[in-house]
């Protein structure tokens, strides 16, 4: 091999490292993670809609409302 071949080869191989000693590697491991932590925070109340435990919101209320918006009062006991 020619030393242009061995130089190439070595500029290959430290091109290949990832730079994670370097203050840019850090950072940018650092805010991955933020990303990936930030997805899994919302996918955890997606998941927590889905499957959670049902609540009553003003779309399950409509059907049982009245002319004034109250309602509707509860028939008479027997």
């Amino acid at each position: 091999m020619s030393t242009s071949e061995i130089a190439d080869n070595k500029w290959e191989l430290e091109a290949s490292r990832p730079p994670i000693a370097t203050i840019g590697g850090i950072i940018q491991i650092a805010v991955v993670g933020l990303f990936a932590c930030l997805f899994v925070w919302m996918m955890s109340f997606s998941l927590q809609g889905i499957f959670g435990a049902r609540r009553e919101t003003l779309a399950d209320q409509y059907s049982r409302l009245t002319v004034d918006g109250k309602p509707a009062p509860a028939p008479a006991p027997k």
